[in-house]
């Protein structure tokens, strides 16, 4: 009987430490103005790409950290043209506009018209959110 309980409690404390240990990093919303990324304990050099913001004339990008912990990179690419999709992707050429993001910071950029691929990168193990905004130029 102590066996049985003794492999009880190990497994639940296996479970438990699973649980605790969870890393999450992804999108959240996905609009064509409007991209939130989201990190729980988000594993160091995590990353994908997601998109596709939508920039009209006179208008930026803004990205903007809500993070407990860690460093986010956020890098913006020019999207290709056609039908190609996010995952069939093999190169992204340059970055365009490109921030490290911990705690509360934010950068933005002027960007010409167009469609624009976001590429997360978690720096250090991270959690929190990061939102990346279209909005009239400064």
């Amino acid at each position: 009987m102590k066996r049985i309980a003794l492999i009880l409690a190990l497994a639940l404390s296996a479970l438990l430490l699973t649980a605790c240990g969870a890393s999450e990093f992804g999108v959240i919303q996905n609009d064509p103005d409007r991209i939130v990324i989201s990190a729980e304990n988000a594993e160091k050099d995590a990353f994908f790409v997601t998109g596709t913001l939508e920039v009209a004339e006179g208008l930026q990008i803004v990205a903007a950290a809500d993070l407990e912990k860690g460093s986010i990179r956020v890098e913006i690419y020019a999207a290709p043209e056609g039908e190609e999709s996010v995952s069939e992707l093999t190169e992204l050429g340059d970055a365009l506009l490109t921030g490290d993001l911990k705690a509360d910071e934010h950068f933005e950029g002027g960007m010409a018209a167009g469609s624009y691929l976001v590429k997360a990168i978690c720096l250090n193990r991270a959690t929190g959110s990061v939102e990346i905004t279209v909005q009239p130029g400064q």
